[in-house]
């Protein structure tokens, strides 16, 4: 599978974060655009990526706030 194939099926939309926002507003744009992840951008550039997985663990760790 090519990633062009995947890009077709769920589409071209790239949704990001800034890395000073909560996480408590990142849960709530992955669950309004329905995706499970974000791209995190700092002043233009890609620093990371934060995924529902990471979510997760930062609820059990209990660092949701």
């Amino acid at each position: 599978m090519l990633v062009s194939e995947i890009l077709a099926i769920k589409g071209k939309v790239l949704y990001t974060i800034a890395p000073s926002r909560s996480m408590a507003e990142a849960v709530a744009i992955m669950t309004e655009q329905d995706v499970g992840s974000l791209v995190v951008f700092s002043q233009g550039q890609m620093t990371g990526m934060l995924t529902f997985r990471e979510v997760l663990q930062a609820v059990h760790k209990g660092g949701a706030g």
